[in-house]
């Protein structure tokens, strides 16, 4: 078996050539692959920074709640009959001097206010007011309650109450 002397001084040649073509390809694809590479961790940076800042904030916001009262009014059904105004303290902090206002257009028909002004309402306690309806009471009416909070603040919340 002869080789053809055209074959052995091209095989090098054409190995060559495919060797750097194939480097080139090599090298523009690792380019690529890294420049998207640095892209997503310029986003996920972008998205840690994003991140650390809503820990943050909420963070400061559990701070405030615990320092703070917030007053709140709900409808309670006791019985088959006999309805509350339970006003509790959801905040963190005590609340002092609480009292509510209810509209008299859009009222119940009697909002009995007999425990208020509340002197010292602390965070998780209630107390109830006893409400009535009677035929034509609208089913949604809206009780804001008052109250001064540790700071000394006067503060105030709509409730909007259904029954």
């Amino acid at each position: 078996m002869t080789i053809n002397p055209a074959f052995v001084t091209l095989a090098p040649i054409i190995i060559s050539i495919l060797s750097l073509l194939a480097a080139i390809v090599s090298f523009v694809m690792n380019y690529r692959l890294n420049k998207q590479d640095k892209k997503r961790s310029e986003q996920l940076a972008e998205m840690q920074l994003q991140l650390h800042e809503l820990q943050l904030q909420k963070e400061k916001q559990a701070a405030e709640e615990r320092v703070s009262s917030k007053v709140e009014a709900h409808h309670v059904l006791v019985g088959l009959k006999s309805h509350r105004i339970r006003i509790a303290n959801t905040g963190g902090a005590t609340a002092t001097n609480v009292t509510c206002t209810c509209d008299e257009d859009n009222a119940p028909y009697a909002f009995i206010q007999d425990k208020e002004p509340f002197e010292r309402l602390e965070p998780g306690e209630s107390f109830d007011e006893a409400v009535l309806f009677v035929g034509g009471s609208p089913s949604k009416f809206v009780i804001t309650t008052h109250w001064l909070g540790a700071d000394g603040e006067e503060r105030s919340k709509d409730n909007i109450i259904t029954w």
